[in-house]
């Protein structure tokens, strides 16, 4: 039941309040029919008694506690063990100590020691998505079972980093109706941060203290593995435990390879015999429901674990099923990161192998943006549930009713598979020192670079934009470029005292492609950073440059050439003359030679000099 009490106030200014009177499983009773699960992962719950249990596990792992107790919980835990510490590696807009806890079995837990040890790292990170925070459930769970359980000797093969909540403060805008499409917890956390920023969209550009955070951890840690736990939107389906890695179109295809080949076998076998369903990533083709194939998205660095393959850093995005109760997602959760530590202990040699292969690895050329290609032959299994379209009686049109009832498929799995946009790989770029903001980015990637420290002369090709579009509404707090094209103008420049040189022959090149190229989707071009480069600021008065035109044209036969031309096969440039005056304004030495050029430089060789 509900009611809507309106105020008006002196300023007429009119004030509309909702208020909802319902079950704490509301949404419940709009979701999909439910499926009975029972597993073996339901013996791994603390029993009442248990003096470690977690907040979670007292209240069935229906509820999630707050940031305030999740703390209170962890530093406790920790400082009852030398197997564990927590530290904090960044605070949030609302000054929340972002934290993450350290385990290892010989109590060594500087970063240096954690990067240098002999044993594999794996970092865990939850609650990036703050609503779906299955993953810090899990984890303390875990934590308490290598701390005082059965689970010590996990640490004998792994260390383990993990982050209970990386968006702390969208984790305190907590309610009961944050995600209607999610059965549990009761009460849960926000998807985006304090400033309305989703922090799965923003590794590429590092606006957020969370992700500068995690960007830090992984340049001081360098972790063998990197866990990133969601729970999911979209289709119903009988799989439980959906996760994945780029494989179509992988940037790190040695890591791939060992995720596919010797990670996922095992992993699914863990969760298999511990009662779970697990599957790859699943995104509906349509939309909707599977009927017409199950698409492998080619990911940009904005994500996850497309940045962690592109920095060839071995990245799982694991997606629990959200119409799965909390308490199945949960234990679900718990057996994967299990699973993974083991996983890590036992193949640990070939992971390290692959992993540098793929660091050393020197591409010629890179692939900014994918498409899906022509030749579509793979299928797959789907342990999916039947579904039939009924038309809305509201809005007259068709819609998903899920039955609750499983249906086994073959559906085509379709990929991403073809690069649509591909450039040669320069051997160094350049980004001048007034451009500071682009410097500190490429540094918080951890990015390679040498800072001169005299003016030096460069000759390298820049991109002068030939047409752009800018996004129709602000997205993730900035106003994208979605649309550019763009034309190659070989340049002398004198780069100031304080420009970077950023040679691509670095494990991290590919990344400085992805970042710097204006074409890529996921370059600071594209995320807004170089507006400025796009405003004209110096202009010409009609009664100046009427003379001039008229100079000109006398002076410069193929000019007079090259306008009669245009005019006679353009009719609205003839028929604009405010056009036809920037036209011959370019044609100047007085026209902004800066205009639309973006400020990066392109070398294709190693041959600068000092400017004298």
């Amino acid at each position: 039941m509900s009611y809507i009490k309106i105020l008006l106030t002196s300023t007429c200014l009119l004030v509309i309040t909702l208020t909802f009177h319902s079950t704490k499983a509301q949404n419940n009773d709009i979701l999909p029919p439910l499926q009975p699960w029972s597993g073996a992962s339901e013996q791994l719950i603390a029993e009442p008694g248990n003096p470690w249990i977690t907040p979670g596990e007292q209240e069935g792992l229906r509820t999630s506690p707050d940031y305030e107790t999740t703390l209170k919980w962890l530093t406790n835990l920790c400082n009852a063990t030398p197997k564990l510490q927590m530290v904090t590696i960044g605070k949030s807009a609302q000054n929340r100590e972002i934290k993450m806890v350290i385990a290892t079995a010989d109590g060594r837990f500087e970063a240096e020691a954690i990067r240098t040890s002999k044993k594999p790292t794996l970092l865990v990170q939850a609650g990036i998505h703050s609503g779906e925070i299955d993953g810090k459930d899990a984890g303390m769970m875990l934590l308490r079972d290598i701390a005082f359980g059965s689970k010590d000797d996990l640490l004998e093969g792994t260390n383990l980093l993990f982050i209970p909540i990386l968006n702390v403060d969208g984790h305190e805008r907590r309610s009961p109706y944050n995600r209607v499409n999610q059965r549990g917890p009761e009460v849960m956390g926000w998807r985006t941060n304090a400033r309305n920023l989703n922090l799965n969209r923003d590794y590429a550009k590092a606006d957020t203290e969370g992700i500068q955070a995690i960007l830090k951890v992984i340049e001081q840690y360098d972790p063998e593995l990197y866990i990133d736990v969601h729970a999911t939107d979209g289709a119903d389906y009988q799989h439980d435990i959906t996760y994945g890695f780029v494989m179509t179109g992988a940037r790190s295809p040695q890591i791939s390879k060992w995720l596919n080949e010797q990670y996922r076998p095992m992993v699914d076998r863990e969760l298999t015999e511990m009662g779970h369903l697990p599957a790859p990533l699943l995104f509906a083709y349509n939309g909707r429901e599977f009927s017409e194939g199950n698409i492998d998205f080619t990911f940009g660095p904005r994500f996850s674990h497309a940045y962690g393959d592109l920095r060839h850093l071995p990245t799982i995005l694991v997606e629990n099923h959200s119409l799965k109760p909390y308490r199945q997602r949960v234990l679900g959760a718990y057996v994967f990161m299990e699973a993974t530590m083991k996983a890590l202990a036992q193949h640990k040699g070939s992971l390290r192998s692959a992993i540098d292969k793929d660091r050393n690895s020197r591409p010629e050329k890179v692939a900014l943006q994918f498409t899906v290609g022509e030749s579509q032959p793979d299928s797959m299994n789907l342990l999916g549930i039947a579904h039939r379209m009924k038309t809305s009686e509201i809005t007259g049109r068709p819609y998903v009713i899920w039955t609750g009832k499983s249906e086994n498929q073959r559906i085509p799995y379709i990929k991403m598979n073809e690069a649509k946009v591909e450039v040669s790989v320069p051997s160094a770029y350049w980004v001048p020192a007034q451009w500071t903001d682009l410097i500190q980015k490429l540094e918080m990637h951890g990015i390679e670079m040498e800072r001169i420290a005299e003016p030096t002369e460069v000759t390298s090709d820049q991109y002068v934009v030939t047409d752009y579009q800018l996004g129709k509404a602000p997205y993730e707090g900035r106003v994208r470029i979605e649309e550019v094209e763009v034309a190659d103008a070989p340049r002398t420049t004198v780069y100031p005292v304080g420009s970077v040189r950023i040679p691509t022959d670095q494990p991290l090149g590919e990344l400085v492609v992805i970042l710097l190229d204006p074409r890529s989707p996921d370059s600071f071009f594209q995320w807004g950073f170089m507006h400025s480069a796009l405003s004209r600021t110096e202009y010409i008065e009609g009664y100046v440059l009427e003379p001039l035109m008229q100079k000109m044209l006398e002076e410069d036969a193929s000019l007079q050439q090259r306008f009669d031309e245009k005019i006679n096969t353009d009719t609205a440039f003839a028929n604009n003359p405010r056009e036809i005056y920037r036209w011959f304004y370019a044609q100047t030495p007085y026209f902004d030679q800066e205009w639309k050029v973006i400020p990066i430089g392109r070398e294709w060789s190693n041959k600068v000099e000092l400017a004298r």
